[in-house]
């Protein structure tokens, strides 16, 4: 009927500007990245359809989708970049008050359909609009729906909230960068959205039941000096937070995690097998990240003489006599323990150095407070000049410190350390370096590229796998 009247009754003109109401409209058109002239084509009046030699035939496929009403309109297909045969449909049907998540699967070239909608959120006001397969993982699966986004890890089977950052916002289209391993979100009204799924993208079933995995890294890029003091990078700002100055190193620890007290040891060695960086992080159950801001551990310190030596060792039994004293006085054993074995081992070398030389410091907390405890406005507090004590650094501290500075491995100022008196180490140079997760006694490596950007000191611009 309404054909009839835009084509025979009106002459041709139809009485809707935009021509809605005679139907029949492609609004969704495909070609498998995988085989030339197969195309699947979608209209806004439910109707889905196949040609397997480039237009030349079509095969409807409408009757092949249980459970989704005629006439819903066809949001998005998606052909697989990893099998010819599947590829993905998403239906919309709010324009008639259905909210229904329609989502479907076809790995048989369409002669069949499964629903991989799962458990994505039903009865609510929402409802699919994309729906996009990962380019180097199958079983990843990104939905954007019209209050977010959604991601699958097992093929659609389960889905869960995708929106870290992400503002509560329609999401028109998805789009995964295959060389920077990224999803780009086109929002309305709230811009485009970017996020690094690297790591998801190996994230298949052997590394989530792994007792720990090491992500590959994402190149670093050394875009100039690091800023100092929240200055900007010029180039590199947008209007979202700047990128931070470092290479990123993601990591998975299993469901079982390991002893509270274990810690997972990173360390990142130059070609030449050298270690230039080294750091410790959690072992607890999850997905974890550090970041390598390119500083090396510098050159090892000199030997040490043997007058050095008796000095450190005179240093340590002082620390120990100091600490049993404190707690004779009525200070805590357990904080004091923790609080000197950090200033042995150099974990609060910066807070040393920086009240190093600062006098006696004013009130305090009796030795009583947690030395570790977090402090509001803590440089105020840490400053040089005896303003401090304060509630991070306590008189016990300051002395404690004071005693371990003849202790070279303790990182104290004037100490000979590898900083050279607190400075900082030389950055790494661009080239390719190894990261090794070790947990527990076992070991996993994964290659970092390090490229230098246009304004980090070096000329030529941009590498060529970055422009």
């Amino acid at each position: 009927m309404k054909v009839r009247i835009s084509t025979q009754t009106t002459g041709g003109i139809t009485r809707d500007a935009t021509g809605a109401e005679t139907y029949g409209t492609v609004v969704a058109l495909a070609e498998s990245p995988l085989r030339k002239g197969f195309l699947f084509a979608g209209t806004d009046d439910g109707r889905t359809w196949i040609s397997r030699n480039d237009g030349g035939e079509w095969e409807e496929l409408t009757d092949r989708f249980p459970g989704v009403p005629a006439g819903t309109y066809v949001r998005r297909l998606e052909p697989s970049s990893h099998d010819a045969n599947t590829f993905f449909v998403a239906f919309d049907g709010h324009r008639t008050n259905d909210f229904t998540p329609y989502l479907f699967m076809t790995t048989d070239g369409g002669r069949s359909f499964r629903s991989i909608a799962g458990d994505l959120p039903t009865g609510g006001p929402d409802f699919v609009h994309v729906i996009r397969q990962d380019l180097r993982n199958p079983q990843l699966l990104f939905v954007g729906t019209d209050v977010g986004a959604y991601v699958s890890t097992d093929g659609g089977a389960h889905w869960q909230k995708f929106m870290a950052g992400l503002p509560t916002v329609p999401v028109h289209d998805l789009k995964i960068h295959p060389r920077d391993r990224e999803l780009i979100a086109a929002t309305h009204g709230r811009s485009i959205w970017i996020v690094d799924i690297a790591p998801l993208q190996e994230m298949t079933d052997q590394v989530m039941t792994a007792e720990a995995y090491l992500f590959q890294p994402r190149p670093g890029l050394q875009f100039g000096n690091p800023p100092i003091g929240g200055e900007s990078t010029g180039n590199l700002l947008f209007q979202v937070p700047s990128p931070g100055y470092g290479a990123e190193i993601a990591y998975h620890i299993g469901g079982r995690g390991f002893e509270a007290r274990t810690r997972a040891q990173l360390t990142i060695q130059d070609g030449a097998g050298q270690v230039v960086f080294r750091t410790a992080g959690p072992a607890t159950p999850g997905l974890h990240k550090l970041s390598w801001n390119y500083r090396t551990q510098g050159p090892p310190p000199p030997p040490k003489t043997e007058e050095q030596i008796q000095d450190s060792i005179r240093a340590v039994q002082r620390v120990n006599e100091m600490v049993d004293s404190m707690v004779a006085a009525g200070s805590d054993r357990e904080q004091l323990e923790q609080a000197r074995d950090m200033i042995l081992s150099g974990s609060l070398q910066g807070m040393a150095a920086g009240v190093a030389g600062g006098g006696g410091g004013g009130g305090g907390a009796g030795g009583r407070r947690d030395p570790l405890a977090f402090v509001d406005r803590p440089a105020e507090s840490l400053s040089a000049g005896g303003r401090g004590g304060g509630a991070a650094f306590t008189p016990e501290m300051r002395a404690l410190t004071q005693a371990a500075r003849p202790i070279s491995g303790a990182g104290m100022p004037g100490a000979g350390g590898a900083r050279g008196g607190g400075g900082q180490a030389p950055l790494a140079g661009a080239g390719e370096y190894t990261v090794i997760l070790k947990v527990g006694d076992r070991e996993y490596r994964q290659p970092l590229i390090v490229h230098r950007g246009p304004d980090a000191g070096e000329s030529g611009g941009f590498p060529e796998d970055l422009r």
